[in-house]
């Protein structure tokens, strides 16, 4: 695969750029500077600093942008350039609470990334992927006019493969990429190394912050790393962009704006937080792989989750608590570190903190909380045995099952019950242990995908059974829907039922208002395996109905709601309950 490169300008983005202390727009490229640069849709790109052979830094970096593809240089020679490609992560203080701590940046090898070495022109002469300990070595002509190129993007072509990129949302989607000078390459081999620089002037981003793009896709590589050294057959992950730009702030509104409103993952793209003195994510490597692990759930489990707002403390609805607790989980699996950071405020001077393998406590642990999650899945799979972890299975037993046809078609929603019971189905043996470490979460033994037996209710009965038993028989089934906890995802906001469908054909779900809101509106969703088959969600009032014209002999998850209790405004919603009916 083959990357090539036309530069132009980034029309509009100086003003910000300079306020943020950051970026500068395209100068003519010098032998003594480093270059990061932004790459447009079709090629290279992003931030600046570092020193080639014999070339020092002059400490001036230019943002360049690299739009469509032009042609290819002829084929490398016998002469190698080598070398090592470094970033500059800032660690976190190692006091509690005290955020990022800029004395004490470290250079690290950027692991896996893909470089090329370029002509006159930036067309490509030849290419590669840095080693896991930052080298490379590429082949060029005698007495030619060469600079070496590394991209933020981390890709494998053979056996387990990917490709990952880390592109600046507010400038066109660009690709990140850190250059190297423009060198005559001379007679003999020659060594030019590179270092993307933080960008910390002592009390504030004062240069280009070109060491953020590594930084993130240096917690990508680990996350594939944890992947595919723990498991047999090779992997094919999907290709993704994850999105970083220290214009991402906290406010909500245009992406291209940066206003993601936190970092969050849709869709095979990782948005990332770097609003410097607010809210910066890129070094804070819990946060990129807690994103990361909900990507892995997309492509290569099976995640249920219907997002929105969430904290350690809240009752959520159990499809969010398994995909959240799974995220702070991974993220303490990937790190081998269970501290989970999250810095932000004046000068990245603060953090949040938790111990995902402490275990959780106090009234609102149970199915329905992430914290119970984490703990959980975090003790299943490390090696330190605490109170009720008896179980040390690492990552494979919970790869295999989170990617087994079993999980991934399974009939229920995804939860806590659903992927403890596969696991437990897998590893026999620790049977006994992990129900030791469910329960004690305040969840009752496991035996089956749909939490049958459960007795926490969440301080609503309502919300038991997890599925209520619904016949196609005509027989109604009553469940309530409430806002108690909050809305849209929380506990009780949604309440599902189990059908058992022993005559096919088509079938008439209905569900009738019968205590509550003296005005509700319900609406219905019928899942099979996984996917949503049939829905209704009309405005009709008190009542809401679906025509399920070929339902098979087969089990289908209902699920049941009243739409003012997930539609987001507070003023609206509350308890009501409805008879569900399938006939």
């Amino acid at each position: 695969m083959i990357f090539i490169a036309i530069l132009y300008n980034i029309d509009g983005f100086i003003t910000d750029a300079v306020k943020d202390g950051m970026m500068r727009l395209v100068k003519a490229i010098k032998v003594s500077v480093m270059c990061l640069c932004l790459a447009g849709c079709g090629g290279g790109g992003g931030g600046g600093g570092g020193t080639t052979a014999s070339t020092a830094s002059t400490g001036d970096s230019d943002v360049t942008s690299v739009g469509a593809d032009v042609a290819a240089c002829p084929d490398g020679g016998v002469l190698s350039i080598s070398g090592i490609i470094s970033y500059e992560r800032v660690p976190f203080s190692a006091t509690a609470g005290n955020g990022l701590d800029y004395n004490n940046i470290q250079t690290l090898p950027v692991r896996g990334a893909v470089i090329q070495a370029l002509g006159v022109g930036d067309c490509v002469i030849t290419f590669g992927v840095t080693s896991g300990t930052g080298t490379y070595s590429l082949n060029v002509d005698a007495n030619s006019s060469v600079k070496i190129r590394v991209k933020a993007s981390t890709a494998s072509t053979a056996g387990d493969t990917w490709d990952f990129d880390v592109r600046d949302n507010t400038s066109s989607n660009g690709l990140y990429v850190l250059d190297g000078s423009l060198v005559d390459s001379g007679l003999s081999n020659s060594t030019r190394n590179l270092t993307a620089t933080s960008g910390w002037t002592g009390s504030s981003y004062g240069g280009v912050r070109a060491a953020g793009p590594f930084a993130i896709l240096d917690s990508v590589y680990d996350s594939i790393q944890k992947v595919i050294t723990n498991v047999v057959a090779s992997v094919v992950f999907p290709a993704a962009d994850i999105f970083w730009s220290v214009n991402n702030s906290r406010a909500s509104g245009s992406l291209s704006q940066g206003e993601i409103g936190g970092s969050f993952y849709s869709g095979n793209q990782i948005y990332i937080l770097g609003r410097s003195n607010s809210d910066t994510d890129e070094y804070d490597a819990h946060i990129v792989i807690h994103e990361w692990g909900h990507y892995f759930e997309d492509n290569l489990s099976r995640s249920d989750s219907i997002g929105g707002s969430h904290s350690i403390g809240q009752r959520l609805d159990m499809r969010v608590a398994l995909s959240e607790g799974f995220g702070n989980a991974f993220s303490g699996m990937v790190t081998d570190d269970p501290i989970y950071r999250d810095s932000s405020g004046s000068q990245q001077g603060v953090d949040f903190r938790v111990d995902v393998e402490t275990n959780a406590a106090g009234a609102d642990i149970g199915w329905f909380s992430e914290a119970s999650v984490q703990t959980i899945l975090y003790d299943i799979y490390d090696a330190t045995a605490d109170a009720n972890d008896a179980v040390a299975l690492g990552f494979g037993p919970i790869y295999d099952a989170m990617t087994h046809l079993d999980y991934t078609s399974q009939p229920s929603r995804t939860s806590i019950f659903s992927l403890i019971d596969k696991i437990q189905d897998d590893n026999v043996g620790s049977s006994a242990a992990i129900n030791a470490l469910v329960t004690s979460q305040s969840i009752t033994s496991i035996v089956d995908q749909y939490g049958t037996n459960e007795t926490n209710n969440g301080g609503d009965a309502n919300n038991l059974d997890v599925y209520k038993l619904l016949a196609d028989d005509g027989m109604p089934e009553q469940v309530c829907s409430s806002k108690t906890e909050g809305e849209y995802n929380k506990l009780g906001n949604r309440q599902f039922l189990r059908l058992a469908v022993t005559s096919p054909g088509a079938h008439n779900i209905v569900a009738t208002r019968v205590s509550g809101l003296a005005s509700s509106d319900p609406d219905i969703r019928v899942y099979l395996n996984g996917s949503l088959v049939f829905f209704g969600s009309s405005a009709v009032v008190n009542s809401e109905a679906v025509v399920a014209s070929n339902l098979n002999v087969d089990d289908y998850i209902i699920e049941v709601y009243e739409f003012t209790n997930i539609d987001s405004v507070d003023g609206t919603g509350g308890l009501a309950c409805f008879n569900v009916t399938v006939s």
